[in-house]
This record gives structure tokens, C-alpha cells and sequence, in this order.
């Protein structure tokens, strides 16, 4: 029985290693010298979990570069190599690239951005359209230079429409601010603006740690009721008269002096530290008779680290005050507003505290996560600021970065007034400085 299935086998091992004698070669791209890893138990988890991070992760890769106008004149990033080849000049000095936002109650805004870059120079120009009264042009020019300290001088000028913004009047409580002479029962009044800026600045690092900034601006505002009667009308809500800076062109010159500590490696990255900044600066009106006030504050955050060096917490707290003589007048879009509150920004006063805490988390390279909770109030002063009656909101991003800059942003918050979702792609994230607020 054995013996007659010896033929059959001898067969098989001679076809074999025929077989095996005709075999072509391996070529030699086809071998990488990697050995293929043993698969264990929960493998199938991070291959599902590598699938759903293939989008941020290609996405940080197209992102990448963009930086390079940014921060290319501060630090030399190391950029894509397939994505520089596809949406720049040959010789990398010229580049392309969409950009997008999209935020709850606004219309989308595209646009594309282009960008020049020299050794130690750099240039911007984006434009961005989301309708007739939705759109943005703006340009940046900086020059840097590293030795013997790291010094950035930049000039910015800017146009912009902007429709659908609400103004529920001063205060914490508007509706029971006596400030406020309300007309009629309605809440809260719809408007459009048209807004120039140009901003000249100069940063210096005289240390690793110690930034300091000095700027000067220019910019002129126009409010008025949105086309086409949609919303409620400023006389319809408020007193005619009563709004300072309402439906007249405003122009102001701002100059303000900043120190900002930030003990970071990295400025964007989840990493420990910790930031202090404070500032001040002066505002005069210009072809008017009132607009002289002052601009103080400060904003102070921690970044410690918790199970991992890049899963940090972040407690923040930022106070912003305006203060002006008697019988001066601030026009209401010159009033403290609350841009680190990540809800429905629609407060302003005198003064204004923001208090936050973040959970952020590196997810991937150039990709990370956070859980966030604010709380914020606004007064007439700093003695006035409470914590009673703050206005909170939660809420969860996920951001793609480099080590100097946000590159794109995905979140969604939720607070009492509502849901709030906000997608970005290309555009520069919001400064949070003075001379660049909405």
C-alpha cells in the first residue's frame, strides 16, 4: 500500500522543483527586507481604527506646507514631498491650495490661498467668497531674520463682508442690563458689516522663552441692517441713537505693546508648559470726535501632562478690559468680546473673563484631539466680573498642526443655547490678539 503511492509522490517533488528552477527571480524593488510581523489578537482592531485615521492622517500630509508662509521664515519644516510636487511651481517657491469654513448660522465660505516663500521672506494672498455680503481678500508680507535673535516684521491688509451677525445689546444679561434701551420685546438685532484693516508688526525673541510684540493698525467699519430686511432691525430693537457706532463708518488707530512667556517646545503641538501673556495698548478715532480708550488684559494657561508627555490638561483663564475717559464713547464693535469661548460668541462689555479647561490628546502625527468645557461672563468692570450667572459650553475638536500653527479644524460644541459646529481647511485659525479681532 505504501509502496504504490512512492511514484505519485516522487512525481509531485520532481514537478516541484521544476517549478521552482523556472521561477523567475524576485526583482528588486519587489523586496522591501522586511519580514512579514506575526499577526496577534486585537491586530484586526488597529487596522480598523488605522482605516478611519486615513483621512486625517492624508489630510495632515496636504495640510503640511501650508504652514510654509506661516512659519517657514521661523523654522524650516520639512514639507510633504508628493503634495509640494503637485500644488507648487517647480521650483517650490510658489504655491496653491483651497481653503474652507464653514460655522452654524453662517453661509460656506471657499476660497484659495497663494503663497511665495524666500529664504527669509514670505507672502500670502487668500480670498475667500460665501455670497455678495460674504466674502474676504486679504494679504500678508513678512520678513524675518534669525541671527543674532529671531526677529519677524510684518505689514497685513484686509477686506471683508460679513452678513447675519446678531447684536443682543451690552452686558451679561442684555435683556436686563439698564444700559440697554430696548423698543420692543425682540431679543436681539441682525446686522451686516464691511470692514479695511492693515496692521504692521514686529515680533523679536530676545530669549528661547520671551516673545515680545509691538503693532500698530488701522481700520475703518461699517455697520448697517442686513440686505433684504432678513432679521430684525437695529431700530427695531434698540433706541435709534442709543447703539455708539452704529450704522456710520468708525475708523480707529490701535498701537499695543505684548509680552507673551510660553515655556512650550512646541507652540501648536499637545506638549507641557506653560503661557503668560499680557498686554496694552491705545485706540484713537480718527475723522471723529469720540474713540480715545485703552485696551489691558492678560491670559494665563497650563499644559500638564497626564499618563503620556503628549496627553496634556489645560486650565486657561483670559481677561480682556477696554477703559476710556468720561464722556467718551466706544463704539460697540470696539468692545470686549469673547473669541476663546467656543459657543455662541455674542457678548460684549467693558470687561470679559473666559475660563476653560481642555483635555488634548495626540492622536497621530500632526493630528490630535480634545475634550473642552468654558465658561465665560462679561461686566461693566473688573470689580464687577462675577462667577455667578457665566454662560458654559462643551465640546469636542479634533485639529491637524504643525509645530507653529493650526492647519485645519473639525468640532462641534453644545451649550444651552444651542449646537455649534465649525470646520475649517486652509484658513489661518483665529489669532486670539487684539489686532486681529472679529
Amino acid at each position: 500500500m505504501k509502496l504504490s503511492r512512492m511514484p505519485a509522490t516522487a512525481c509531485s517533488c520532481v514537478a516541484l522543483l521544476a517549478s521552482e528552477a523556472n521561477a523567475e527571480p524576485p526583482r528588486k524593488q519587489d523586496v522591501s527586507g522586511v519580514a512579514q510581523p506575526e499577526r496577534f489578537t486585537g491586530d484586526l482592531l488597529r487596522s480598523g481604527a488605522g482605516a478611519l485615521l486615513f483621512v486625517p492622517r492624508e489630510l495632515a500630509s496636504l495640510l503640511f506646507f501650508t504652514s510654509g508662509a506661516a512659519v517657514g521664515i521661523v523654522e524650516n519644516e520639512q514639507v510633504v514631498p508628493r503634495v509640494r510636487d503637485f500644488l507648487f511651481s517647480r521650483d517650490g517657491r510658489i504655491g496653491f491650495f483651497p481653503t474652507l469654513f464653514v460655522e452654524t448660522g453662517s453661509s460656506f465660505n471657499v476660497g484659495g490661498r497663494m503663497i511665495a516663500s524666500a529664504d527669509t521672506a514670505a507672502t500670502t494672498l487668500r480670498a475667500g467668497y460665501g455670497g455678495p455680503d460674504a466674502n474676504v481678500v486679504e494679504s500678508r508680507l513678512r520678513f524675518a531674520r534669525l541671527t543674532p535673535v529671531p526677529i519677524v516684521l510684518s505689514f497685513e491688509g484686509m477686506h471683508d463682508r460679513r452678513t447675519g451677525l446678531g447684536y443682543p445689546g451690552i452686558g451679561q444679561d442684555p435683556r436686563g442690563d439698564p444700559r440697554n434701551r430696548f423698543v420692543s420685546t425682540l431679543t436681539q438685532a441682525s446686522y451686516q458689516e464691511r470692514r479695511e484693516r492693515v496692521i504692521a508688526s514686529l515680533g523679536i525673541r530676545p530669549v528661547r522663552d520671551l516673545e515680545v510684540f509691538l503693532s500698530s493698525s488701522y481700520s475703518q467699519r461699517f455697520s448697517d441692517d442686513v440686505s433684504g430686511g432678513v432679521g430684525p432691525r437695529f431700530d427695531d430693537v434698540f433706541a435709534p441713537g442709543s447703539v455708539p457706532g452704529w450704522s456710520r463708518t468708525t475708523r480707529q488707530v490701535y498701537t499695543e505693546l505684548a509680552l507673551r512667556l510660553d515655556t512650550r517646545e512646541a507652540r501648536v503641538a499637545p506638549v507641557p508648559g506653560t503661557l503668560i501673556e499680557g498686554y496694552g495698548g491705545t485706540s484713537r478715532g480718527v475723522k471723529q470726535e469720540h474713540g480715545r480708550f485703552l485696551r489691558v488684559g492678560a491670559r494665563a494657561a497650563g499644559f500638564i501632562s497626564v499618563y503620556r508627555r503628549t496627553n496634556v490638561l489645560i486650565p486657561k483663564i483670559v481677561i480682556d478690559g477696554v477703559a476710556y475717559s468720561s464722556g467718551e464713547q466706544v463704539p460697540f464693535s470696539e468692545l470686549a468680546r469673547q473669541p476663546d469661548f467656543r459657543g455662541f460668541n455674542t457678548r460684549r462689555d467693558f470687561t470679559s473673563m473666559v475660563l476653560s479647561l481642555d483635555y488634548r490628546w495626540k492622536v497621530q502625527r500632526f493630528v490630535a484631539a480634545r475634550l473642552f468645557v468654558d465658561a465665560a461672563t462679561v461686566a461693566p468692570s473688573a470689580r464687577d466680573l462675577s462667577l455667578k450667572g457665566m454662560r458654559y459650553v462643551g465640546g469636542f475638536e479634533v485639529d491637524l498642526y504643525t509645530a507653529n500653527t493650526e492647519l485645519a479644524r473639525l468640532g462641534v460644541s453644545v451649550s444651552p443655547e444651542g449646537a455649534l459646529f465649525v470646520f475649517s481647511f486652509g484658513v489661518a485659525p483665529r489669532f486670539g490678539d487684539r489686532q486681529h479681532r472679529d
